[in-house]
């Protein structure tokens, strides 16, 4: 924006600049022209008041001597008529028709006195003629060649001082235009770097306030609608998580009160009605312990957007995973499941990422449970790739998996496919990952492998080889 602004004011400026200083270089040759001419003017009076009263060989001379001593003075030609006679000095020529041209117009009482604007870039000299005589009859003419050079050089001189004040005030203005339009257009740039910097951390950043008026007050306005929008967030991610948590009393209590039902009721109970209400309690909690890790998921990636991230650890995937196959191993076999975990990739087993382990753990954990729910009774692989700068974490299972177009929306809330609607979840199990890979600075890649099935890739950042780690697979 600031180089277009700049672009529309250098042109303008430079225009303007362009056009003042070509009235003034015109002004100049016309003043120099109108200078050469009266004073030509006035030596050829003078001339012709020396013609019209040479009567005699002796005037002739006088004249002769004049005519001489003007031309080698000046280096301009003189070309006097006198009855049938001529006088000639300097370099003007008699015979050349333009010379004759003007006399022919001077013997028919015709002067000519102008001379067009000088132009330091031409050659011609100019004629200037003017007749004497008495009333009745042209006696003679007098013809100058005029010597142009002299004036040409003090206008091509002026031309070149009027060139070189014309691109300093340029110069000059473009400085002052990029000044102003720095002082107009920063704060805008601050105010769109701001507003996209909200978009994405959600939290407000100070403003400083510079320019004109119009655009301190915009900027105090952005702050307070920011930071109202900053707290707006943050309540309502605090009333989510309180809520949440304030549910599980009750809800605790109302499961005591069911069994408390069933104690009393004995055999009058009805045991699908129980076991409805128990299911929709068990569906409950669920939904409640998937809203609190969402929660705590994206607090977790709103203090990495905001710039305060917790110091990550060092973990290595290989160990997590092969700790997490064989927590759920029971849980996979009574799916009738197998979980294959392969980490016979070069680099597998020793591959360290940078990424918070109990925060890992329970992105594979979600990852498996999904795997349960939605791929029941198929072989589910992990595997581990070192990629220089990256570790993926991949585990595919061999259900019906997602449609092309249904990949990039299953990392959003509560977001189920069509197909597995009927089945039990609360479709916050990818989003929970999502936010979890992304607080830790990695990505979460969904994709629908040949074979058919769903490929999860977790790709953390690589962390260096001499790290330590710990036992737990943190950074000791």
């Amino acid at each position: 924006m600031r180089l277009r602004v700049l672009g529309v004011l250098g042109s303008l400026l430079c225009l303007i600049a362009a056009i003042l200083s070509m009235l003034l270089l015109q002004s100049i040759s016309r003043n120099t022209t109108q200078d050469i001419q009266l004073s030509r003017l006035a030596s050829v009076n003078r001339f012709v008041e020396l013609g019209t009263y040479a009567q005699d060989a002796t005037d002739h001379e006088e004249l002769q001597l004049e005519m001489d001593a003007y031309s080698e003075l000046f280096g301009e030609g003189l070309l006097i008529s006198l009855g049938g006679l001529q006088f000639t000095s300097g370099g003007i020529d008699p015979l050349d028709p333009e010379v004759g041209a003007v006399q022919r117009r001077a013997a028919l009482n015709l002067d000519q006195t102008g001379i067009e604007p000088i132009s330091p870039f031409s050659e011609d000299a100019a004629l200037i003629a003017r007749p004497f005589g008495n009333s009745t009859q042209v006696l003679g003419s007098v013809v100058m060649e005029v010597n142009l050079d002299g004036a040409r050089q003090a206008i091509l001189q002026s031309w070149g001082a009027v060139v070189l004040v014309s691109l300093s005030v340029c110069a000059g203005m473009l400085l002052l235009a990029e000044r102003l339009s720095a002082w107009v257009l920063r704060p805008v740039h601050r105010l769109s770097d701001a507003v996209a910097e909200l978009a994405t951390t959600q939290s407000p950043t100070p403003l400083q306030e510079a320019g004109p008026p119009e655009l301190r007050a915009l900027s105090r306005s952005f702050q307070h609608m920011a930071q109202s929008v900053a707290d707006s967030l943050a309540q309502q991610r605090e009333l989510i998580a309180e809520t949440s948590h304030q549910l599980r009393n009750p809800i605790a209590a109302l499961r005591l009160r069911v069994d408390l039902l069933k104690l009393r009721l004995g055999e009058q109970a009805e045991p699908e009605g129980v076991a409805a209400v128990e299911r929709e309690l068990e569906r409950v909690e669920t939904l409640l312990d998937g809203v609190l890790r969402l929660a705590s998921a994206e607090h977790r990636l709103s203090e990495r957007s905001a710039g305060t991230p917790a110091a990550p650890g060092t973990v290595v995937p290989a160990r997590l995973l092969t700790e997490e196959v064989e927590r759920q191993s029971v849980a996979a076999r009574e799916r009738g499941m197998q979980l294959r975990l392969d980490l016979n990739a070069p680099g597998s087993l020793d591959a360290r990422a940078q990424c918070n382990g109990f925060e890992l753990q329970q992105m594979i954990a979600e990852v498996l449970e999904n795997c349960f729910k939605y791929a029941s009774g198929g072989p589910v692989d992990l595997s581990v790739a070192d990629r220089g700068r990256s570790v993926d974490l991949v585990i595919r299972d061999y259900g019906p998996g997602l449609a092309a177009h249904e990949l990039s929306a299953a990392a959003e809330r509560f977001w189920r496919a069509e197909s597995s609607r009927q089945s039990p979840g609360t479709g916050l199990g990818m989003a929970i990952v999502d936010r979890l890979v992304r607080a830790n600075g990695g990505e979460l890649l969904l994709q629908a492998p040949e074979g058919g099935g769903l490929q999860v890739t977790l790709r953390l950042p690589a962390a260096g080889p001499g790290t330590m780690v710990g036992a737990a697979g943190e950074q000791a």
